[in-house]
């Protein structure tokens, strides 16, 4: 399997493209510029003026794609780094950019147009215009921390596929990749180790941010992991820093850096089996947990959308919790429970943190099989709330037979 091929496996469904479009070109008058425009409604938006009537023309004949649009007008933090993804648009004899998410206020962005990269000669009337364009930032002092780092035990896998980061406050819409860093014990940055990806790898609220190692380094036989080796090797100490650089939906850096320290353990290539997880079930009338307990600790955010509990074909609700490092799971019922029969909902999406999922390891699997239906396989764990306890019919009061 190709790097790309598994890059597209492991983060299929997540990335999008942003459309480009045309429209008749008229010639504009004044000197040539570059101008952030933000209008009293609607989302602002980079704006191209004086631009020849020829080139326009020519733009337009050249029907350009959302990638080669992004090399005439390139928006990015800085010249270095991805450009923003949005749609661009010819009009009025001016070309417009609009962001797909909103721009963060009090963030400096690098714009250069130079139509001269998609039409040659057609754009040579054209000289490159270079600017950097801010939205004002929001009087506010630096208030948002970082409030903790998943998993978070002291030693993780050296195959260990994902971090979250989590914030006291929504953060802004960049992704803040350049703002985190993987040092060695040597206060070496680890060159690589995530993948340089410049996207929306939030939760709704913009509370935490995905941190995704590079699968290609990860896995096994590959290209880059034979070129590179995984990022993390076992019996070795490593610091994640979060600078205080990264910017808060009020455009405020956050309050102070943070540090996360931990220790690479051996790599986890073994799938998951539920078969060695232990359900703890409440008694009838009453709202106590139920407790699922895992052998080893599981994906922080995968946790909250992976399990449920049904009861007479209806799934509850409830509220989740986890602790022990990942390694418990708990569901506390909106209403108390009653007597009968109940089932544990697992979706094949669980993980842990190396990627191994219920059957499948994440080291050998070679991604050839794709769910077909539009929604995850679930494997279901029977269970029974009972006066004094539930149990699932092995007579150990307390626990439910360890099956699928």
């Amino acid at each position: 399997m190709t790097p790309s091929a598994l890059r597209v496996a492991v983060l299929a469904g997540v990335l999008a493209c942003a459309a480009a479009c045309s429209q008749p070109a008229t010639t504009s008058s004044g000197a040539p510029g570059i101008h952030l425009r933000t209008p009293s409604a609607g989302q602002p938006f980079v704006e191209v003026t004086g631009v020849s009537g020829d080139t326009l023309s020519a733009l337009n004949r050249a029907a350009l794609s959302p990638a080669r649009w992004s090399a005439v007008l390139r928006v990015a933090v800085d010249p270095q780094s991805p450009p923003v993804l949005g749609n661009y648009t010819i009009a009025g004899g001016t070309i417009r950019f609009t962001p797909l998410f909103p721009f963060d206020p009090g963030r400096q962005y690098s714009v250069r147009f130079d139509p001269s990269t998609a039409i040659g000669d057609e754009g040579s009337a054209t000289e490159p215009l270079v600017a950097t364009v801010a939205l004002p930032g929001r009087d506010s002092s630096p208030s948002t921390v970082v409030r903790a780092i998943y998993p978070s035990g002291d030693v993780i896998p050296e195959n260990q596929l994902r971090m979250y980061v989590e914030f006291s406050a929504p953060m802004g819409q960049r992704s803040g990749i350049e703002n985190l860093v993987l040092q060695d014990d040597q206060g070496r940055e680890v060159d690589g180790a995530f993948l340089p990806l410049d996207y929306e790898f939030w939760n709704r609220d913009h509370t935490r941010f995905t941190v995704f190692f590079d699968p290609g380094r990860v896995k096994r036989g590959i290209l880059p992991n034979r070129q590179q080796g995984r990022a993390l090797m076992a019996g070795k100490t490593y610091r994640l820093v979060v600078r205080a650089d990264w910017r808060d939906g009020n455009g405020a850096p956050l309050k102070e850096s943070f540090t996360r320290t931990f220790t690479a353990g051996p790599a986890d290539t073994r799938p998951l089996d539920p078969a060695e997880w232990r359900l703890t079930a409440p008694s009838a009338g009453d709202r106590a947990a139920l407790v699922v307990t895992f052998p080893e600790p599981m994906d922080h955010g995968l946790l909250y959308r992976a399990l449920a509990v049904r009861h007479a074909g209806d799934t509850l609700d409830g509220d989740i919790a986890i602790d022990a490092n990942e390694t418990k799971w708990t569901f506390t019922p909106r209403d108390a429970w009653r007597l009968g029969s109940y089932e544990l909902l697992v979706l094949s999406i669980l993980e842990d943190r190396a990627g191994n999922q219920i059957g499948r390891a994440f080291e050998v699997d070679n991604f050839d099989t794709v769910d077909k239906g539009p929604e995850p396989k679930t494997v279901t764990l029977p269970f029974v709330v009972r006066e004094n306890g539930g149990y699932g019919g092995n007579g150990s009061t307390g626990e439910t037979e360890k099956r699928r």
